[in-house]
């Protein structure tokens, strides 16, 4: 019986331990598991605390919740962290669906950062406006997008004339850097609405030059980047 009890238990301490969370970074200041990041003890997201709430809010005796919170680490340059975030599943017996984004923010105070704080508006408009899926897009619409003179003007002109795409200004990731040309390139991704309730990425490769007090943090201070850790995005 002793030794019944005692396998019981060592059983239940291996089934425990290998319910903890994954370490898939960590620095003096932040640590990313597989379902969870905090800076500094700080949450940033938490995929579990995420199902729990929604658990406590939606089921009922009659509905089950079927879903899933997901997040990726995407890339980490000084303190500007990009991450994936995903939901999807089915809620109150209602029809399932799905969302995807990317978020950029200053682990310093969990803010969203946008491009243009740290890339130049002249090179992030040069390169949308190079871009073949843009061109194509609004030359199909007769929008004459050459001549818009801001990044926001821009965004809003694509998400205004695509019901289907969405753009945030903090939705990107960075993917390589050049030291000779002093480039970087950059994910820019969007949301897409591919149908009954469900959206995928839209990704658009830019390369665009940082800004001059920028211009270290891709010199010294890159952590990672996109495609060092798994992700729903294409590299």
């Amino acid at each position: 019986m002793k030794i019944n009890i005692l396998i019981i238990i060592s059983l239940l301490s291996i089934k425990g331990f290998c319910q903890k969370d994954t370490i898939l970074f960590k620095n003096q200041d932040l640590i990313i598991y597989k379902k969870s990041a905090f800076f500094k003890g700080t949450e940033i997201y938490n995929a579990k605390r995420d199902l729990k709430e929604l658990i406590a809010q939606e089921k009922t005796p009659d509905c089950n919740v079927y879903y899933d919170f997901y997040y990726n680490p995407l890339s980490l340059v000084g303190n500007y962290y990009s991450y994936e975030s995903g939901e999807g599943g089915e809620i109150a017996c209602g029809s399932g669906g799905s969302s995807v984004n990317v978020h950029t923010i200053d682990l310093n105070n969990n803010k969203i950062v946008s491009l243009l704080d740290i890339f130049s508006e002249e090179s992030i408009l040069k390169a949308l406006k190079s871009d073949s899926w843009i061109k194509k897009k609004m030359e199909e619409r007769k929008i004459d997008f050459q001549t818009i003179k801001s990044f926001k003007t821009f965004l809003d002109t694509i998400n205004n004339s695509l019901d289907y795409v969405k753009f945030k200004q903090n939705s990107f990731a960075i993917i390589g850097y050049d030291k000779k040309s002093k480039r970087v390139a950059v994910r820019f991704v969007g949301e897409e609405y591919v149908g009954f309730n469900h959206h995928k990425h839209l990704q658009l490769g830019l390369w665009i030059d940082p800004k001059e007090t920028k211009r270290e943090l891709f010199e010294n201070k890159i952590s990672f980047m996109m495609g060092d850790y798994k992700n729903g995005l294409k590299k």
